[in-house]
This record gives C-alpha cells, sequence and structure tokens, in this order.
C-alpha cells in the first residue's frame, strides 16, 4: 500500500495506515528538503524497537541527530538544551517521534531556533500568538501512542523552571506532517494504553461539550467517543489486536482534530496539577480521575448533550454519566483517586488557581472558578 492512499488533508497533512511509515517518511522528508532533522523522542530506552524502526525508516542521504528527553516532559530546559544542539549541528528540520512530551518539546525548539528572546515571551497568554511568524522549521510529527493531541494542533504545554506550565499557541506550530502508523503502538503496555486511551476519550467529551460553535468538530468528537468506547478495552486487554490499535489511534486523531474547538475544566486541572507537582504526573491517569468528578460539575449547563455522549458509549438512557466513566476506568485499572496518581495536597490550592487561569478552561460549558476547581480537586484526593 502506498503512502498516497492514506493521506488525509484536514488541519494538516495526515498519513494514517498500518504499516505507512517508511513510505511516508521517505517522501516527505524530500518533499520538505529536509536532510538532517533533529529527532526529538520521549522514551527511547523504554521503547528502542520502535525507535529503531524510525532510525532505519530514514533515507541514506538523511543524517539525523538524536535528542532524547530523559525526563518524559517537555520542559525549558530540555528545550534550551535541544535548540542548541539544533543549532550546534546545523539541523534544518525536526521530527517529533513519542508522545505529547516529545511533540510539545520538538514544537517549542523550533521556536526557540527561529525566534530571539525567551521561550515565555512566546506564551499564548503573554500575547505571544503574535510573535510566533511563519519562520519555523519544517516539523513532523510520528505518535507512538494514543492519546496526545500535540500532532495536529497548533500548540506545544511546556513546564517552565520558575512556575506553571505556558502554552504556546500559534498556526504556524502545527506540524507540516503527521504520520499514524498503528503499528508503532503495538508494543506499549496495557498501563500506558489504558492511560492515553482515557486520554484520548477526555478529548473527545471535552472538545464535544466545549462552548465554541464547530460542528464538524462535534461530528468528528462523536465519531471518536463510538471508537473509543468500541475497542478501549480490547486495546488494553490484548495489545497485539491491531484492529483495536487502529481504532483506538483513529479516536485519538478525532480527538486531537476536534480539539481545535477547545477543551475544558478536566484540562485545566491536569496542567495545573503538572505544574505544582514535585513528580511527573501521569496526564492520561489524571484526566481518568478527574473526568467523573467534571461531568458532575458541568451537567447543569450541558445535560442535553450527555445524551448523545450516552449514545456514542453504548449506555442505556439516563445512565449516570460519571458512574460510567468510573466503572470504564476500574475495568482498565487506571486509579481513581489523585493521590494513586501522586498528587499531594499542599499543592492543590494553587493548583486551583492556575487552573482558573488555563487555556482550557476558557471553553468548558460551566464557568469554573478557583473555588470550583479546589472543590473538585478535594473531591478526587
Amino acid at each position: 500500500m502506498g503512502h498516497a492512499v492514506s493521506l488525509i488533508s484536514y488541519v494538516t497533512r495526515i498519513h494514517f495506515a498500518e504499516n505507512v511509515l517508511e513510505d511516508a517518511l521517505e517522501a516527505e522528508l524530500e518533499s520538505l528538503g529536509v536532510r538532517r532533522p533533529l529527532v526529538v523522542t520521549d522514551d527511547g530506552a523504554g521503547r528502542a524497537s520502535i525507535l529503531d524502526r524510525l532510525m532505519l525508516a530514514l533515507p541514506r542521504s538523511v543524517a539525523p541527530i538524536l535528542f532524547d528527553t530523559a525526563a518524559g516532559a517537555a520542559t525549558e530546559a530540555a528545550c534550551a538544551e535541544a535548540a542548541a544542539l539544533y543549532l550546534e549541528c546545523g539541523a534544518d528540520g525536526l521530527i517529533g517521534f513519542g508522545g505529547a512530551a516529545a511533540i510539545s518539546l520538538a514544537k517549542a525548539v523550533a521556536v526557540q531556533v527561529s525566534h530571539p528572546g525567551p521561550l515565555r515571551h512566546f506564551a499564548g497568554a503573554a500575547g505571544g500568538r503574535a510573535r510566533i511568524r511563519d519562520v519555523l522549521p519544517p516539523l513532523l510529527a510520528v505518535p507512538t501512542m494514543t492519546g496526545s493531541c500535540s500532532e495536529v494542533v497548533g500548540g506545544a504545554v511546556l513546564a517552565m523552571r520558575d512556575g506553571p506550565h505556558v502554552a504556546l499557541v500559534s498556526p504556524y506550530l502545527t506540524p507540516r506532517v503527521v504520520i499514524c502508523d498503528p503499528t508503532l503502538t503495538l508494543d506499549l503496555p496495557a498501563g500506558p494504553t489504558a492511560s492515553t486511551g482515557m486520554d484520548s476519550l477526555t478529548h473527545c467529551i471535552e472538545t464535544y461539550v466545549a462552548t465554541a460553535y464547530n460542528p464538524p468538530a462535534d461530528g468528528i468528537a462523536s465519531d471518536g467517543l463510538r471508537r473509543a468506547a468500541a475497542y478501549l478495552e480490547c486495546a488494553v486487554d490484548d495489545g497485539s489486536d491491531l484492529h483495536a490499535r487502529r481504532e483506538m489511534m483513529a479516536a485519538a486523531l478525532n480527538g486531537a482534530l476536534a480539539s481545535q474547538k477547545g477543551l475544558g475544566a478536566v484540562h485545566a486541572m491536569s496542567h495545573a496539577l503538572a505544574a505544582v507537582s514535585r513528580q511527573p504526573l501521569d496526564h492520561g491517569a489524571l484526566n481518568a480521575v478527574l473526568l467523573p468528578h467534571v461531568l458532575a460539575f458541568n451537567a447543569p449547563a450541558v445535560a442535553p448533550r450527555y445524551e448523545a455522549i450516552r449514545r456514542e458509549l453504548r449506555l442505556p438512557p439516563h445512565t449516570d454519566l460519571p458512574d460510567a466513566i468510573s466503572r470504564l476506568r476500574e475495568r482498565i485499572a487506571l486509579p481513581s483517586r489523585l493521590g494513586e496518581v501522586g498528587v499531594e495536597a499542599d499543592g492543590l490550592a494553587r493548583a486551583a488557581a492556575f487552573a482558573e487561569g488555563d487555556h482550557a478552561n476558557r471553553t468548558n460549558p460551566r464557568r469554573a472558578a478557583a473555588g470550583d476547581y479546589l472543590a473538585m480537586l478535594k473531591a478526587a484526593l
């Protein structure tokens, strides 16, 4: 199967097919004129076989440079290190290979090597959107997990040295090319499969009820919900089930495409908790814990939409939606309390304040202030 039959033109160029990595990578690097890419990955040691596959897929004329963010997170410090390597080696493009951390970090590096000034200057909350110009080096995204929405959005979330996470936002941050190959997820263990799968489900639910008016995004999110409901547990139970892996990658892509409409309170709190934590937190697991609480909070504002969500999740009418999500979470063995994910009580007040100011809070269907967020965080602890 050639790469042309896998091409979708929506937001950006997207290849989607099993075993499409090799053909698509060669064709797109040639088209973009990239000969010395910086490959940014976030799990090279843990999943060496798929990283080896990427390196072998690169044409002989291409000389890659590898940067593995050992922390498994997109941080300001890692960006500075990767940007220095990019410039030192004379790189001419970027490949984000992995999960949200790798792809977000690759976007931040693209800004750092093409724009003067500190990264904080380009944060969306600081008016940075207007400062990011169409001069970024070519960026390709190759997701190897099925939960990140970083691959098809014009944004990146970065942990700063001296404060909360910041979001870089610009249409120019959308990767030029995305390669979705479900065979790259076959080695993903059950735990990360469950976590990233719940992240995909959360993206679809939050975008479906978000306040912005975007009917195409609603349709895409609805389709993603249906696929996730049908195949999440299958993928967790049997990671070698390629059909389930493909459908979960499709659900993840749908949630990512729909997220241009905006997210909500679950992600506002997840971002905030990551910002105040002393240790890395599992984003998908955080979402799994928080989603039932947010569904209950938002119900007064969007209860009519919950019936459509129940249909896509194959639930009987009038089923208690927060309870149904909690039971799904238990079946795929994800934590039920924030404390189990590593969240500590002493950071909740700061996290609540950060959540109120987070960009995802702007499109939550019910107005949520710091006090509302603190109440949900305490209930989830």
